[in-house]
């Protein structure tokens, strides 16, 4: 054997080698994914693969039969990784008119094999109907790349169309022995980039599946935020309107009681009436933190502004709050989860920086709200994130994550030892509102 043939022989099995893993890769997807396509990858690259195979016995026996299967392997690898793209971007169905391509392989191949001595009418049609199919496999890549745009679309688009091209010079350059080995080197690029493309297509379904259980999630966290403040706005309509009318009762028929007893007993019924005054101001207390009658009766900044100022009306340290005269319009969502975070924030100043002074911002930023909570307290170290506080059990600044990220906004802490700690929150505004 001549070193030509040597080289030749060696770059085949090399191509057939990558051919190999190729079908490997795209079996294994298909198990692990269960996408049709990759099947049909696989189905094609092992089509690939007996086509090298048929050209390394021609080149070992010369027996034209092996000349016949690498023709007609070589046709239908083209047709099947044709009809992988259709598959793949789901433009259409199998039809029975398909079966007239899938024979013209054989079919030709018979004749310009055994029936044809001239080269360039027997190589022609065979090429063109080659590049035919790959370039339409380009297209089709391409064409779901205009609609659904994916880097794994587009590699596979373009090594396709490249490839599809690459096809036209068999009659005048590889036939001759040009491209010997080098035919075989440039195959096996268009190979690794179709694998590339593939790769990229996993990537590209797993971040959609990514993003798709992100939103899943995101609309779960909503509604469970949303149905804790309907059980908590039942249970404050249920203590105000009839356990507190129990307890107001109660007061009145104290008092009536009070009037009819003598001196000593009447002391104790005024006690028994502090215990239920007592007791009414605690049910209010109690109503209010479950849900705010400022933020459902008044609005968003009128009930930020009274839970800063009874806040203030706790403490000695300086309390201000900043806001315009108006804020952007955020969801009914946005507004209680803001309000919880305001409400978190100002129990971690109470609890961590009692006598530090305290200022709470309210604004309008980036098409939506922000507040920012600042304190003059010893701070903490806040690198590792809010991450941090959920695995060591502090679920306030957890809670008032997920809280506010359930309505598309954001949480960040600045903090350092002895330089206070800076909440901010942000919301976006209601999507009706916008421009």
């Amino acid at each position: 054997m001549n070193p030509t043939s040597v080289l030749e022989l060696d770059a085949a099995i090399l191509q057939a080698s990558i051919t190999l893993l190729a079908c490997g890769l795209c079996a294994a997807l298909y198990v692990r994914y269960e996408r049709l396509y990759f099947a049909w990858f696989a189905v094609a690259w092992g089509m690939y693969l007996a086509r090298l195979g048929a050209i390394l016995a021609f080149a070992v026996q010369q027996d034209p039969k092996w000349l016949f299967w690498h023709q007609v392997f070589t046709g239908e690898t083209a047709l099947a990784l044709l009809w992988t793209a259709i598959v793949f971007s789901r433009a259409t169905r199998w039809r029975l008119s398909y079966w007239l391509a899938v024979a013209f392989p054989p079919l030709w191949s018979y004749i310009a094999i055994y029936r044809l001595d001239n080269f360039l009418l027997a190589a022609g049609p065979a090429v063109l109907f080659l590049s035919i199919a790959t370039l339409a496999t380009g297209v089709m890549f391409l064409r779901y790349r205009l609609a659904n745009p994916s880097s794994g679309s587009s590699m596979l688009s373009v090594t396709f169309l490249l490839w599809g091209l690459h096809h036209l010079d068999y009659p005048l350059l590889r036939a001759r022995g040009v491209w010997t080995p080098w035919g075989y080197y440039i195959d096996i690029i268009f190979v690794l980039g179709a694998c590339g493309g593939i790769l990229l297509l996993v990537n590209h379904e797993l971040a959609d599946g990514l993003r798709q259980r992100t939103a899943e999630l995101e609309h779960l966290s909503r509604r469970m935020v949303r149905q804790h403040e309907e059980e908590r706005r039942r249970l404050s309509l249920a203590l105000h309107d009839e356990t507190a009318q129990v307890f107001a009762a109660l007061k009145l028929e104290l008092g009536a009681i009070g009037e009819r007893v003598d001196d000593a007993l009447r002391q104790r019924v005024q006690r028994a009436v502090l215990l239920v005054d007592a007791g009414l101001t605690q049910i209010r207390d109690v109503t209010h933190d479950l849900r705010p009658s400022l933020l459902d009766d008044l609005g968003l900044l009128p009930a930020l502004r009274s839970l800063v100022g009874e806040f203030a009306s706790r403490r000695e340290a300086p309390t201000t709050f900043d806001a315009p005269d108006a804020l952007p319009v955020v969801s009914d969502d946005a507004e209680v989860a803001l309000f919880r975070a305001l409400q978190e924030g100002l129990a971690n100043v109470g609890r961590h920086a009692s006598h530090a002074p305290v200022r709470v911002v309210a604004d309008a930023r980036h098409d939506g709200v922000r507040l920012t909570i600042s304190d003059g307290g010893p701070g903490f170290d806040a690198t590792p994130g809010l991450e941090r506080f959920e695995t060591a059990g502090h679920l306030g600044l957890a809670g008032m994550r997920e809280r506010i990220a359930a309505v598309g906004g954001d949480v960040r802490v600045k903090s350092a030892p002895n330089a206070g700690v800076t909440l901010e929150i942000e919301v976006p505004q209601a999507e009706d509102t916008r421009s």
